[in-house]
């Protein structure tokens, strides 16, 4: 089937929330996860929703991670831009947590709007890499875009990996972060220490700064139940 392009305004969106629980709350994150239950609960009845999930650091548990997927833009925005949602639910992680987000359209894997493409829900070990990318000043956007893909064609070679998705944010022309799912922890570190990692790492460098993080899946509205940590 040819994929067919959604109309300016109308693709897909994943909102990419990070939070680091702040000094005073490091001994919260139970909390942090209860307040999550209930944020997953409120968006479920809103309309545009696909997917949500939550990803704690592997090695970093004061670290969290917000994934939730949008019809459109203008469905995550009628969402995050009404106070009453921000009051009741969109509160307590501020309280608890420093955050940063980005959203925006999906750039590779345009049809895999859930973020899974045809691969089923990833089972209960399944891992995310997530990596943020901030184009240097004069850096070429398109140029950027083609060492990652470049970079794609490599990491996809590997047993474990499931499937990505690069998003471009709406907010930063230079801001991106691409999710990759894996089978697990396990599956993703040879690949991460390996030579050809390093040298795509290196190339990409070029074009931006490059951060990144593991994460275990805590829940994940694409399987029935949460994952067991």
């Amino acid at each position: 089937m040819t994929e067919t392009t959604p109309a300016p305004g109308h693709a897909p969106v994943v909102a990419v929330a990070h939070f680091v629980l702040k000094d005073k709350h490091k001994d919260k994150g139970a909390e942090f996860e209860k307040a999550y239950a209930k944020y997953k609960k409120t968006v479920a009845a809103k309309d545009g929703l696909l997917r949500t999930a939550l990803l704690r650091g592997i090695g970093a548990p004061d670290t969290y991670a917000i994934l939730t997927w949008w019809r459109d833009a203008e469905a995550h925005r009628t969402v995050v831009g009404d106070w009453q949602f921000f009051t009741a639910v969109s509160s307590r992680f501020v309280y608890l947590a420093a955050i940063t987000s980005v959203h925006g359209e999906v750039l590779a894997g345009r049809t895999a709007a859930d973020g899974l493409g045809t691969a089923a829900a990833p089972g209960e070990e399944a891992a995310v890499a997530l990596t943020a990318f901030t184009l240097r000043d004069g850096a070429d956007r398109q140029a950027f875009e083609a060492s990652f893909l470049g970079h794609l064609a490599f990491v996809k070679g590997h047993d474990g990996f499931l499937s990505h998705q690069l998003v471009h944010s709406d907010r930063e022309a230079g801001a991106y972060v691409n999710i990759g799912w894996w089978s697990g922890a396990a599956a993703y570190r040879p690949v991460l220490n390996s030579p050809e990692m390093a040298a795509d790492a290196q190339a990409m460098a070029a074009h931006a700064e490059v951060r990144g993080g593991l994460f275990t899946v805590l829940v994940d509205s694409a399987r029935a139940e949460a994952v067991a940590v």
